[in-house]
């Protein structure tokens, strides 16, 4: 009975620590910079605390990444900030709060219509990023996309060119699960897409107009590409094949690319942005600042 009795203080004790984590990020975050700007208190952020722009992936929501930022936020890596929503028509909604004081301010870009092609996407990313710059005077961000959202970042950075002086400048890219070069999954393994030491064997259409536009790519931006592998024979994630993740370090610069491979169950495609293993990988990328 006793053990019984201490399981269930336990279990309450765990649902009451989730409960306030989740409270405290949504909450007493944004509270308190509203706070802090009605005292009229400022402070600067330093030059480490760039913020993070999280972008979706293909049928996406403002879910997508809801537990990351929560995550991070209750260990105090980064804080619960902005949340973007583009509408088709190029508007912007804006709800949260941003302050140059945060640490690591985490701004979620969300696309009303989640299922468009990645033109349409990076066309409405370009308003979201123009917005950073020029609603908050965001100089410099970090992007941590989903799936399709990878794509959409590299379609927005080929051509709108971040370097342009409408868009906040990007030191650091993660990619989760994207497939570089298709969507081609079998049961064994094996596609037609599989690499080679020098390449794809076979290029998707849209694999071969970034490698087009590769040039458009700025050599030094760093690249951190996290890809999944059930491990249950198919080489992929589910939905991403293995090789097509893995087809990115063909299109970035060698010397600031980096790849870690995710295998089990936690691998699974869904899986991937709330795996805690993968939650450490990023938070070290964006600390170390080599």
């Amino acid at each position: 009975m006793k053990k019984k009795r201490g399981m269930m203080i336990g279990a309450i004790v765990l649902v009451v620590v989730l409960l306030f984590m989740s409270f405290r990020t949504t909450l007493f975050d944004p509270l308190g910079f509203r706070v802090k700007q009605a005292l009229n208190i400022s402070s600067s952020a330093s030059s480490d605390d760039e913020p993070i722009v999280f972008i979706h992936g293909f049928d996406g929501s403002n879910w997508t990444f809801f537990t990351t930022t929560v995550r991070y936020s209750a260990t105090n890596f980064a804080t619960r900030s902005l949340t973007l929503l583009v509408r088709e028509n190029g508007d912007i909604e804006a709800s949260g709060v941003y302050d140059k004081g945060m640490k690591r301010p985490m701004i979620r870009v969300n696309f009303e219509n989640p299922r468009s092609i990645i033109p349409n996407n990076a066309t409405w990313f370009s308003k979201a990023m123009d917005t950073l710059k020029t609603d908050y005077g965001i100089e410099k961000v970090d992007i941590v996309a989903h799936s399709y959202g990878g794509l959409t970042f590299v379609n927005f950075l080929q051509k709108y060119n971040y370097q342009s002086d409408s868009y906040p400048k990007v030191d650091k890219f993660t990619a989760i699960g994207t497939p570089f070069n298709g969507s081609a999954v079998s049961s064994d393994g094996e596609t037609p897409y599989d690499l080679t030491a020098t390449g794809p064997k076979k290029e998707s259409a849209y694999f071969q107009e970034m490698m087009k536009r590769k040039a458009k790519i700025p050599a030094n931006l760093q690249v951190l590409n996290i890809v999944g592998d059930l491990d249950d024979g198919s080489r992929s994630d589910g939905p991403v094949a293995v090789d097509s993740a893995k087809s990115a370090a063909f299109l970035f610069s060698k010397n600031d690319y980096r790849e870690v491979l995710f295998t089990g169950r936690f691998a699974q495609h869904s899986w991937l942005h709330a795996n805690i293993g993968v939650d450490r990988e990023i938070k070290a990328f964006l600390e170390n600042n080599n």
